[in-house]
This record gives structure tokens, C-alpha cells and sequence, in this order.
């Protein structure tokens, strides 16, 4: 019932269609037209002209009617507004030829926006097709000076004319109350008979011409192009009629003028397609000059403007896409500026275009000028507002005195607005900026200028990305919101060459949130640049260095860099023995991080001494009840249980699991850390429902806590498909060692420990249901695992060698 009601809703042209089984594609192609065109006749939202309802009749093999291509007769008008149409038609007759004043010829290079030219479409046409009085519908594209809104108006303008949509395709010069009026003065001159012939008052020309559109019987699109100051349109817009009307403005509020569709940058497709149009590069391009046009969209953001001149300049002087790429590094704003000759409806460059509304800011609101350049230098995509407003006492004067004062911090966004500069985003409290502003805005600044902003956005950024936030879980949803920031800040350190402590603070911060969410070649790059920065500033024996070399040291341990890692603990211990007291906490972090990896390699004997060492510093000094001190009895306990010592271990446990639910509650991550090591000591003593218990607690924390990629998410995944494994539960087993695998070998290095246990616990798996070939290569990969972490003759390297043995030994009796 439910798809013979669809039938009989559906237009009788796309019923057609699909009776011969063609998409819309095939539809076009056979007719000579474009999808986007199909679309409207099938939504109905045009009827197509006379050349192509021929060709569809004709490939159909029925009538017009039959295919609804017949135009739907118009809604009564109301008596009222007959009276006015009347009284205008007989003022105003109707001119013997179409009207079209389109200034532009067609686009050649003209590509993609469908979605566009089909939302405006939906809004335009179906308002032409329904009401001859009333005008209901108006719309807005707006946008970023150079965004496409011009051409798409074009475009769509070629497209009603091309289709029969409108009789009268008019176009305004909105860009100045002189260019309005001239406008509508050279509109009253088109028509021969019209009643105001010879007026030279241009007020009553223009009133006269807009009661003509109010009162004309025929269809018409009226197009205001350039109204960035829409207070001007209001009296030369037509109250009524049979027509639509389509502005284009870079201001983002139009109010009641109409429903805005913001215009925004194009696709990459779209963007590469546009860019080797432009180029006349389509035809047989190698593979490496494909790659260069790709990475040269993304450095010019998919920017329409920009990529056309990008284009041009490729077309005019025959460099290659790779020349162009590496030429915009080093002279972005020159190519910027540069407009090339043959240009398309457009004029101006990128640099050109904007200029004028810098300008315009800059006399309107001086403030907005220096959020607009503070902007510059941020990550722009989402930059927070209180970023802006808290950061008040590292900007200069007048940006001071805007943020302290909401109204006045609105205004000067106004004046950003007006010309789509940024965008507000309202719900998220963002703003955002393009990628090629900031460019034109930074170029537009003295070295000495731009340096001075970079360290001020360093010092802000700093300022407000949270500290101490490795236990305090609730702090890491601001951390993430500053992230982006932190990022962009370490590029303008690099940059800009910049060299204080804070700089260093924030990159170490910033890599440490990296860190703990598994985020590993991020993390390693602000690691090393602050312990750079530190070396420099503060000596190679500061403790603040030492610090970055146990970060440091972490990392290497989790990508199962042992060697490296172990060089680096060594390094801070010893400028931590020099510099501080023998029992600071300092020193017993890195003491503690030393024992874990120790105890990972099998060296328990150190490991011990570590752990004891670390937990009688930090009960001495934190006291016994602190989180830190509960890691070191956590790790303890793993020491215990790797060594079957379980009443041990399982002491340690109970002690760390007590601290930590007294000060962190029952959801954090370092409870699920430790719920993960008693289903370890359970699993170990073959009490499995415990161990699935704990298991399953643990991972419910780390999924929500840290998410459901996080490598301690797959850690406790490993155990539990382990332990699924052993209870014959082969399916529950199969899904989490495969789930597993995908995160750590996105995560982890190719020898990592961690992927070496979850390869041997799947080998195992495919070992028990018989399928040998592929578990005889998972053991293969953990034993070249295990001989670079552990060596050649480690007990755990040992066992992976004698269970491939005995695979490949049944491998060769199958045979």
C-alpha cells in the first residue's frame, strides 16, 4: 500500500523513468542535459522548455500530458489584486520580446553547486509556478567576498532562461544607491511602449518600473547582485507579483529582504574539478600532477575565487600544478593579488577583493580590525569566544576595552559579519574565519607586527589551556576545546622562532592531553619542541628539562621503545638526583614509570627496587592516601601477579582501588585501570565469572571515559577476548581480538608489546577452531614482536616459538 501511494504521488515524468529502470544520470545523458535538471522536472519545480519536452516525448514515446510536462495553470488572483494588476498592465503593456539583462556571459568553468542551484530552485520556481501576486518566497545567497555567490546567480539566471523558467530574467547592480538607480533607468528604457517614456525623473522611472513588475502577467526573476548594504533595497523591491527575487551579499543578516543560504567553500571534488578546468589541464594528467592539484585545493581551502586564479595563471605561463604549489609557499600574497586575462565575470583578485572591506572595518570599528587579526593567528575553525574575552590582558588597547564590554564586543563582530570576515557560531559560542583571510590579513602585517601577535595568542592560549588535568577527568572537555589552539600555537612558536617559558608550558600541556588519549605522533611532536625550547632556555640540568625527558620517556614506552625510553628515565633521574632533593615527587614518578617498564620486559628484579623506591617517596610525601600513590601500589600489584604472588597482588589492588574511589568517585579512569588488574589476578586463578565481571566494569568506564578507540579500551578488550576464548565463547572472542587489532595497529607502532599479546591471544583463538594457516602467521607476527622487545630468549618469546612450531608441525601432516 505504502509504495503504491508513493506511485501515485510521483511525478509523471519520473514514473517514466523508472518504468525503463534509467537514473536520473542516464535520463540527462539521453537528452542532452544535466542531473541537476532532471531533478527540477521531476520535483516539478520547472516545466521544461519546448526543445527538450520535444526530445522527451520522443524518447518516452507519449504526449505531454502524459508526461506532465504541461504547465500547470495559475492560482486565481484576488480580486483586490486583480484591481492593482489591471490598473498597472494598463499603464505598463507587456513588451513584444523577453527581457534579459544579464551583464555576463556564461561561465565556462563553471563546476559543481547543484545543491545550491537545487535549493534555490525548490524556493524560486515553485513560488513562480503557484502565485501571481504574492511574493513568498525571496532569497539570499550570502557569503565571503570571491565565495561563487555572483556565479552561481549566473549560472541559475542561464539555467530559468535556458528552461522556459522565467520570461523576464533581470539584473541589478545592488552595489551603490547610484548603481540601483542606474539599473532600474536602463530596465525603464528596454521597454518601448512603456507609459513613463521620456520621464527624467529617475525616482518615478524607478517607481514606475517596479508597479510594472508588480502588475506584468508574465514570469520574472529579478536578481540584486552586490547589496552588502541591504538598507538600500527596500523601496526598489516589488511588493508583489508574478517573480522572484535572488540577492547576493556578504552580509550574513538579511533580515525580512529574504531566506539566506550562505554560500560555502566548495568540496574537494568539486574544488579539484574547477582548479584543472580552469588549468586546461583535464586531459591525461599524470598521477603526480593529480596529487599536486589535490594538495593545491587544500592550501587554497577550496576557495573558488582563489582556485580560478590559480587556474589562470597555470593556463598563462604553462607551469605545472606542482610549480604553482610550491611558487604559492613562498609568494602567497602575490598570487593572491594576481588576476589573471582572461578572467570570468569577476575582476578582481582574492587580495583585491578584500581589501576594500578591510578598509570598510577598519574606519567603521578599529577594534574589529584587531579581532580580525587575532583571528589571523588562531586555528580557525573553531576559535572559543571566551578565548577572545579571557584573554584580555595579553591584546592591545582597543581590543581590550571591546571584550571587557559584551555590547561593544557584539558591535565589533557586527562589523566582521557584515562582510562574512568570520562566522559566529551561536551554539557552540565559536567563531570561525577562512584559511585565506587570515593569509591576506598576516601578509598585510609587518614581520615585527606579526610576530608581536603570535606571542600574544601563545601567551592566551596559555593561559587558558586547563593545568593539572590528568586526574581531574572534568577538565578534558575544555582541554579538547583549546587543543586546536595549543596546535596552532606551536606552529607560531616555530615559526615566529619564539622563546619563553610559557611557550614550552603550553606545548608540554598540550602534549600531554595528546598523550594520555593515545594520540602518539601528535604528542611526540610538542614534546620534543618543548624540551627544545626548555634546553634553550633553561639549561640541559633544569628540572623543568628533566620533565620533558620523562615525558618523552612515556611516549617511547607506549610506541615499545624500550631502549629509547629507558635513556630518557635515566637522563631525568639524574638531573632530578643533581637539582632536588633525593625524595621528591618528581623523581618518584619517573621512578615509578622506570619499574613498568622494567616489569614489561621481564627485569623484575629492577623493577621491584623501582616500585618500593617510588612508593616510599610518595607516602612519605603525598601521604598514603593520594591518587599517586595508589599508581604505584597499582603497578605493584601487577609486578605480584606477574609472579603468581596473587594474595600479594590482589592486597595492592584492594589499597589503590580504596584511594581511588575516596578521591575520584566510581567512573574515573584509573578505577577501571584497576578493575582491569583484578580480572587479570582473577583470570590468572581461573575464577572467570569474577574476571568477566571485572572486565566488563573496567571496559564500561574506559569507553565512556576515554572512548571506544582508545588503546585502553583495547586493552581491556585483549583480556576479555582472552578469557571469552578459554570459556569456548568463540564468537563473543572472534569480535573483540578483531576489534582489538583495528585500534592498536592504528595506534601502535609494528612492535608494540600490547599488539604482540592481542596477535598471540588470537593466534591462540584460531589454533582451538582448527583454522591453523592463519594462526601460524599471527604467532609468526608476535615472535618478530617479542624478539625486538624482549630479546630472542625470553620466556614470553620462547612460548610464541614453540606453539608456531607445533601449528606448522600440524600444517605439515594436513599436507
Amino acid at each position: 500500500m505504502q509504495e503504491t501511494n508513493k506511485r501515485k504521488n510521483m511525478s509523471p515524468l519520473r514514473a517514466a523513468r523508472l518504468q525503463h529502470h534509467w537514473s536520473q544520470r542516464e535520463l540527462a545523458e539521453r537528452v542532452e542535459a544535466t542531473v541537476s535538471t532532471v531533478k527540477r522536472w521531476e520535483r516539478q519545480a520547472t516545466i521544461p522548455g519546448p526543445y527538450f519536452r520535444l526530445k522527451l516525448t520522443a524518447l518516452f514515446g507519449k504526449s505531454e500530458e502524459e508526461l506532465g510536462l504541461k504547465e500547470a495553470p495559475a492560482l486565481p488572483t484576488p480580486p483586490l489584486a486583480q484591481e492593482v494588476t489591471d490598473e498597472v498592465q494598463a499603464l505598463s503593456p507587456v513588451p513584444a520580446t523577453p527581457l534579459w539583462t544579464i551583464p555576463y556571459l556564461r561561465n565556462p568553468y563553471f563546476t559543481g553547486r547543484d545543491d545550491l542551484l537545487d535549493l534555490l530552485d525548490e524556493h524560486l520556481t515553485s513560488t513562480l509556478r503557484t502565485s501571481r501576486v504574492v511574493l513568498t518566497q525571496k532569497q539570499a545567497l550570502t557569503g565571503l567576498g570571491g565565495i561563487g555567490k555572483t556565479q552561481i546567480a549566473v549560472e541559475y539566471a542561464y539555467l530559468m532562461r535556458e528552461h522556459d523558467a522565467s520570461t523576464h530574467i533581470l539584473w541589478i547592480n545592488a552595489a551603490s544607491q547610484e548603481a540601483l538607480m542606474t539599473s532600474f533607468t536602463a530596465l525603464a528604457a528596454l521597454l518601448p511602449e512603456f507609459s513613463a517614456r521620456g520621464e527624467t525623473d529617475q525616482q518615478k522611472l524607478m517607481h514606475a518600473m517596479k508597479s510594472w513588475l508588480e502588475g506584468c502577467p508574465q514570469r520574472w526573476l529579478l536578481i540584486f547582485d552586490n547589496a552588502d548594504d541591504i538598507s538600500l533595497l527596500p523601496p526598489y523591491m516589488p511588493r508583489y507579483g508574478n517573480g522572484s527575487i535572488l540577492l547576493t551579499t556578504r552580509t550574513q543578516a538579511v533580515g525580512s529582504l529574504g531566506i539566506a543560504i550562505n554560500v560555502e567553500k566548495m568540496n574537494p571534488l568539486e574544488g579539484t574539478c574547477l582548479l584543472l578546468r580552469r588549468a586546461q589541464r583535464l586531459q591525461s594528467l599524470p598521477n603526480n600532477e593529480v596529487r599536486a592539484a589535490e594538495q593545491l585545493v587544500v592550501a587554497l581551502d577550496h576557495f573558488p575565487l582563489a582556485l580560478e586564479q590559480a587556474g589562470a595563471y597555470i593556463e598563462e605561463t604553462g607551469c605545472t600544478l606542482a610549480h604553482y604549489l610550491h611558487l604559492y609557499q613562498t609568494h602567497r600574497i602575490a598570487l593572491l593579488a594576481r588576476r589573471g586575462v582572461q578572467s570570468t565575470n569577476y575582476p578582481d583578485s582574492v587580495a583585491t577583493t578584500w581589501l576594500l572591506s578591510f578598509q570598510n572595518v577598519q574606519r567603521a570599528n578599529p577594534a574589529a580590525t584587531q579581532l580580525l587579526q587575532a583571528c589571523a593567528f588562531l586555528a580557525p575553525d573553531h576559535i572559543p569566544e571566551e578565548l577572545i574575552r579571557d584573554g584580555v590582558a595579553y591584546w592591545p588597547t582597543l581590543l581590550q576595552e571591546a571584550v571587557t564590554d559584551p555590547l561593544i564586543f557584539d558591535q565589533a563582530l557586527e562589523a566582521l559579519l557584515r562582510f562574512s570576515l568570520v562566522k559566529r557560531l551561536a551554539t557552540e559560542q565559536q567563531l570561525s574565519i577562512h584559511r585565506l583571510v587570515q593569509v591576506v590579513q598576516v601578509e598585510m602585517l609587518s614581520l615585527e607586527e606579526q610576530q608581536q601577535w603570535a606571542r600574544r595568542v601563545v601567551y592566551a592560549v596559555n593561559h587558558l589551556f586547563p593545568r593539572q588535568f590528568r586526574e581531574n577527568v572534568g577538565s578534558w572537555p575544555l582541554c579538547l576545546r583549546y587543543l586546536e589552539q595549543a596546535q596552532a600555537c606551536a606552529q607560531l612558536i616555530q615559526q615566529h622562532q619564539l622563546q619563553f617559558v610559557e611557550a614550552a608550558d603550553l606545548l608540554d600541556r598540550a602534549g600531554t592531553y595528546l598523550y594520555i588519549h593515545a594520540s602518539f605522533s601528535q604528542a611526540e611532536v610538542l614534546y620534543q619542541q618543548a624540551l627544545h625550547l626548555r634546553e634553550e632556555l633553561l639549561g640541559t640540568q633544569h628540572p623543568e628539562t628533566a620533565s620533558s625527558f620523562h615525558n618523552l620517556g612515556c611516549l617511547y614506552y607506549e610506541h615499545g621503545k624500550y631502549k629509547l625510553a629507558e635513556t630518557f628515565y635515566q637522563r631525568a633521574l639524574s638531573i632530578y638526583e643533581q637539582q632536588l632533593e633525593t625524595h621528591h615527587t618528581a623523581r618518584a614518578s619517573t621512578l615509578n614509570n622506570l619499574g613498568v617498564l622494567y616489569r614489561q620486559q621481564g627485569k623484575y628484579e629492577p623493577a621491584e627496587t623501582c616500585f618500593h623506591q617510588a612508593l616510599a617517596i610518595r607516602e612519605e610525601q603525598l601521604g598514603t592516601q593520594h591518587p599517586d600513590t595508589a599508581i604505584t601500589l597499582n603497578n605493584l600489584g601487577r609486578h605480584y601477579n606477574e609472579q603468581g604472588k596473587y594474595e600479594l597482588a590482589e592486597a595492592f589492588f584492594r589499597r589503590a582501588l580504596t584511594i581511588y574511589e575516596e578521591q575520584f568517585g566510581t567512573q574515573h579512569p584509573q578505577i577501571a585501570e584497576t578493575l582491569n588488574n583484578l580480572g587479570l589476578l582473577s583470570y590468572e586463578q581461573r575464577k572467570y565469572e569474577q574476571a568477566k565481571a571485572y572486565f566488563h566494569q573496567a571496559l564500561a568506564i574506559y569507553e565512556e571515559q576515554l572512548g571506544d578507540q582508545h588503546f585502553k579500551t583495547a586493552e581491556v578488550m585483549t583480556h576479555l577476548a582472552e578469557l571469552y576464548r578459554d570459556l569456548h565463547d568463540y564468537e563473543q572472542a572472534r569480535q573483540l581480538f578483531t576489534r582489538t587489532l583495528m585500534i592498536q595497529e592504528r595506534i601502535f607502532a609494528a612492535n608494540h608489546p600490547d599488539l604482540a599479546r592481542t596477535l598471540h591471544g588470537f593466534a591462540r583463538f584460531h589454533e582451538e577452531v582448527g583454522t591453523l594457516q592463519t594462526a601460524a602467521t599471527l604467532y609468526q607476527r608476535t615472535l618478530t614482536i617479542q624478539k625486538h622487545v624482549y630479546g630472542p630468549h625470553h620466556p614470553k618469546t620462547n612460548e610464541t616459538r614453540e606453539r608456531l612450531h607445533r601449528v606448522q608441525h600440524l600444517l605439515e601432516n594436513e599436507k
